[in-house]
């Protein structure tokens, strides 16, 4: 009897090199998108985060009357990246109460966008009360410190660098990623200022003084007067 020999079939090198082929080809493809919906729900996260630490800001002067001096102080203080916020504050609202400040000398000078391209169009924010926010996603920060009582950004869509500090690529114009949150001192003594003097004076807010709360009258108290048929009930047994 005759065995017959069976022959095992497997994958040429050539069927081997396609395959792989094509998986880079997937890989190569997804991969981008796959990188690019991850920054946008970090920097989604990030700018909740920044919005969140601006709400704190304004919950701690409700409390404090003044603003916070360190980052830290706040519930969130890290992005979504885990890099820390930066906070910049008036420096004439330090360890003040905000409430008896009327003006700042921070202004913020923000380059936006021209007609020609080019980022020289200027926009100016002044009586700024603070300013916080994050890096974003290149972990660099491009908006500069306070110098000559005015902090200097640039709007989305423009290129540069107004803080070398922790810049690692100087000669490179990157484009502006910084996630930003300001508060003008109007704004803060309009959220917190009108609120605590409306508690410290028992008003409604629109400087009324709230209504006394009416007395309840106890039931005890009532005169009453006698129904009609108890009349005719006295009279009937009277006579």
């Amino acid at each position: 009897m005759e065995m017959c020999a069976i022959k095992k079939k497997g994958f040429t090198l050539v069927e081997l090199s396609v395959v792989l082929v094509i998986l880079g080809l997937i890989i190569g493809t997804l991969a981008p998108l796959m990188i690019s919906m991850i920054k946008k729900d970090k920097t989604k996260d990030a700018k909740t985060i920044v919005k969140r630490a601006k709400d704190e800001i304004i919950g701690y002067v409700m409390t404090q009357k003044k603003l916070p001096q360190n980052i830290t102080d706040l519930g969130h203080y890290k992005d979504s990246w885990g890099n820390r916020l930066f906070l910049i504050v008036a420096a004439d609202l330090k360890n003040t109460n905000i409430c008896t400040k009327n003006s700042t000398n921070l202004s913020l000078l923000i380059f936006e966008p021209s007609g020609s391209g080019a980022c020289n169009k200027k926009a100016k924010v002044g009586n700024i009360a603070f300013i916080v926010g994050s890096k974003g996603p290149d972990f660099n920060r491009q908006i500069s410190p306070v110098r000559m009582k005015r902090v200097i950004s640039l709007d989305y869509g423009c290129k540069g660098d107004f803080y070398p500090k922790d810049n690692r690529t100087r000669k490179r114009k990157r484009p502006f990623d910084d996630l930003i949150e300001y508060v003008t001192l109007n704004e803060l003594k309009g959220s917190v200022c009108n609120l605590l003097s409306s508690h410290s004076m028992g008003s409604t807010g629109n400087g009324k003084p709230k209504p006394k709360p009416k007395p309840v009258i106890k039931h005890s108290n009532r005169n009453h007067s006698p129904l009609p048929w108890t009349k005719i009930w006295s009279k009937f047994f009277n006579h």
